[in-house]
Order: structure tokens, then sequence, then C-alpha cells
């Protein structure tokens, strides 16, 4: 990509444009070696051109043979530097987006893990981007999870506690139901229960189930709460028990969720139940009348759910 910086700018811009909607121009673009040159221009000083550049190549990480050729053209280490230090927040949030399609890749989800500054840097993201940065480093943290191998690498870089927070501070469901779900998949492994038992999370996880119409954030919370039950039951069924809008919301899953939802709230109040039954009178009062669970399921019928993906909803 020859020129002056303006023309390069330009030139990247122009790209960006192309690979916006267009397969067609993606494979183009590809076949005449546009990928090394956009990635020339992720070290440059022009924020403008660094930003472009990136957005093109996260259009052009869409298509499958642009993922072989950015990582055989040293892609993934200019493309951590700008996720680190873009020049603009936008840059750094394309950035992110990139790593995302990348890591629908086995292997490619693997080589970014063991960046060393790459987790870290979408932490950071979450922590202090705007909310669309927020949902794309989400988002691609739940992808590079589906290798075993960052799961610790992600409970190490501290993402626990500042996905809790998300849930509490968060105004957009999206990005709470993103959150739940990085917190459902850590919760699989029993280091993962740890921490978010650690992180008093429980008393959230119930509270948002309550409160939330998202059915994923539901199901996320229900698959989350199972699965801490089941790596660390002793030490959370019997608080789950004592949260009496816990049960209702439960019950009322097992009619208006989805059938994976429904299956999951039915296992959780078995388990709830066993114990409840194996327990003291104690515990047994603080189990929820059968006429409160029948108000509490009809209330339910009256609110309003919505569908949740976790593609992006919109390219650069």
């Amino acid at each position: 990509m020859a020129g002056t910086e303006e023309e390069q700018q330009k030139a990247a811009y122009e790209i960006r444009l192309l690979t916006k909607t267009s397969v067609l121009n993606r494979s183009c673009l590809v076949e005449a070696d546009a990928i090394p040159l956009l990635l020339n221009l992720l070290s440059s000083s022009n924020p403008a051109a660094q930003e472009n550049a990136i957005a093109a190549l996260m259009n052009l990480s869409k298509y499958s043979k642009s993922k072989r050729i950015m990582i055989e053209s040293g892609g993934l280490d200019l493309i951590v530097g700008v996720l680190n230090e873009g020049l603009k927040i936008e840059a750094r949030q394309h950035a992110a987006g990139t790593f995302f399609y990348l890591a629908s890749v086995e292997e490619y989800r693997k080589m970014i893990g063991k960046i060393p500054d790459a987790i870290p840097a979408l932490m950071e993201l979450v922590r202090d981007g705007p909310d669309r940065s927020k949902k794309n480093a989400l988002v691609t943290i739940f992808s590079l999870l589906m290798s075993p191998e960052n799961h610790w690498r992600v409970l190490a870089a501290g993402f626990v506690p500042l996905l809790v927070n998300l849930l509490t501070s968060s105004q957009r469901e999206d990005i709470i139901t993103d959150s739940l779900a990085v917190l459902a998949t850590l919760a699989e492994k029993l280091d993962g229960t740890m921490a978010i038992i650690s992180a008093g999370t429980l008393p959230v996880i119930a509270e948002v189930l309550s409160s939330l119409n998202s059915r994923p954030a539901k199901e996320y919370c229900v698959s989350l709460l199972l699965a801490l039950c089941i790596n660390d039951g002793a030490n959370v069924v019997p608080l789950l028990v004592k949260n009496p809008s816990l049960m209702v919301a439960l019950y009322s899953l097992l009619t208006d969720g989805t059938p994976r939802a429904r299956k999951k709230a039915n296992s959780l109040i078995r388990i709830l139940h066993a114990f409840i039954e194996k327990g003291s009178s104690s515990l047994m009062a603080t189990a929820l009348p059968p006429e409160q669970f029948i108000h509490g399921f009809l209330k339910s019928c009256n609110l309003l759910f919505h569908g949740w993906s976790l593609l992006f909803r919109r390219s650069a």
C-alpha cells in the first residue's frame, strides 16, 4: 500500500467499506494480497489509518481463507499490539472483534491464549471500555474458553470479580448475558467454581435470575448455579435453599424457559429439594409454601423475553 500517509489512510478506509458486507469483495481483496499491507498499517502513528486497517482486517477475518493468511503473516502479535495500545478505543474494539473471528478455529484459539498480553488486554477492555468494546471483548473471551487451556489463563487474569461487578453495575441486558455466559463456562471446572464462590457471586446470580427477562440470561444463570452445585454442593446448596425468590424463578422456567433451560432448572430443583428433605426442620422452614410457588409462577408468565446471540450484531 504505497503512497503518502494520507493516501494509505484513504486506501484503508476504502478497503474497510468494501469488506463490510460483500463476501465477494473480501475474497478478491484476499487474492490481491491486501492482508499483509493492512497488517503493516497497524503500527501506523496515524489513528485513522490504524483504525481503518484493523476494522478492515476484522471484516476480512470473517472469510475463512483470511484467517490462515493473517496468522502466517505474523498478524497475531500486531493485533495484540492494537488491542493493548490502539490509538483509538475503536481500534482496540475492532482488534477484539478480529480475535473473536480468528478464535473460531481451535488452533488459533490456542495460539491467541498463549500470547501473554492477549487475555489481560481483553480484560482491560472489559473493565474500562465503552459498552460495545466490553461486548466485543466478552464474546471473544467466551470463544477462547472453548479451548480448555485458556480456562486457567482467564482465571489468573482476575476476570471473575470483574464479571461479577458487571452483573451489578451494567444497565445493558446483553452485557449481563455475556458476562453470565463466561461465568457459566468457567464454573464447569472446579477451580472456576471456587473462584466464583469466593467472589460472593451467589446472591448476585439469584437476583439476576429473578429480575431479568432475557431467556439466554436466565438459562446461563441456571447453568451456572447447576455447575456450582455439582462442583461444590456442600457449600452452595445450603445457601440456595434459603432464597425463596430463586425457587420461584426456577419453577417459572419449567414452563417459560427454553427446553435446555427447563431441563437444567428441573435438575437444580431436584438437588435443592433433595437437600431440604434430608435437612433439619429449620432448613425445611426456608422452603416456599406451595401457594407462594403458584403465585410466583403466575407472575412470571407475564414477563417478556428477548433473544440473544454471541455473534456481533454489527460489523465495523
